[in-house]
């Protein structure tokens, strides 16, 4: 007999792949069908789930608590997953320092999910974490894109410091128009995150 009373639940061992991603997607799954994919195998459907944005407390504590990181960055991505910023900063050094291959999913997790110019950003990395994994990925891959600068200057913990250092970043005159157009861009970008910042800083003093 079924430990699950959901017939969603209850059957997810017959359904077919697709069916699985569907009712992991969908954001009124039932939490008890929730957790049924969360324990099932199939680990694309358990990614579907993990960045649902409306995966029950539960369910993301199980899929948290399985083996390897991609889950744990879609979750952190997500928002539904809260750590420390001492267990963010573990998690990042742990997981990805020095190790190229897992950009992208550095990024998820430390970022936030890629939505173009949004400002639905559900990632809590701290502005000291920033400045490090800034300051690793340039020295690993010193012609990285524009955009990719341009996520760390709209993370709502980007400090002072970061803003600057993207502010006053050179742009070489070897770069195709569109990339030396966007990086002026991003540079402008990080010059207003400057005077935001220090227009706040400034109010909070007094």
């Amino acid at each position: 007999m079924s430990e699950y009373k959901s017939p969603y639940a209850a059957n997810i061992g017959r359904m077919s792949n697709s069916e699985i991603c569907s009712l992991a997607k969908n954001r009124f799954t039932d939490e008890e069908t929730q957790i049924a994919i969360a324990k099932y195998h199939y680990s694309l459907a358990r990614q579907h789930l993990a960045a649902n944005p409306d995966v029950s407390p539960k369910a993301a504590d199980i899929l948290w608590n399985r083996k390897g990181y991609v889950l744990k960055c879609a979750l952190l991505a997500n928002g539904k997953k809260e750590l420390s910023d001492e267990e963010l900063t573990q998690f990042y050094h742990m997981t990805f320092k020095n190790r190229r291959n897992r950009k992208w999913r550095m990024q998820q997790a430390f970022l936030g999910e890629y939505r173009w110019r949004s400002s639905n950003n559900n990632s809590k990395t701290p502005g000291v974490l920033l400045e490090e994994i800034y300051a690793d990925m340039t020295k690993d891959d010193p012609k990285y894109p524009a955009y990719l600068a341009s996520r760390f200057v709209e993370h709502p913990n980007c400090t002072l410091d970061l803003a600057l250092r993207i502010s006053t970043m050179k742009v070489s005159d070897t770069q195709m128009l569109y990339e030396r157009r966007r990086w002026l861009e991003v540079k402008h970008q990080a010059l207003m995150k400057v005077a935001e910042i220090t227009k706040r800083e400034g109010a909070t003093s007094r």
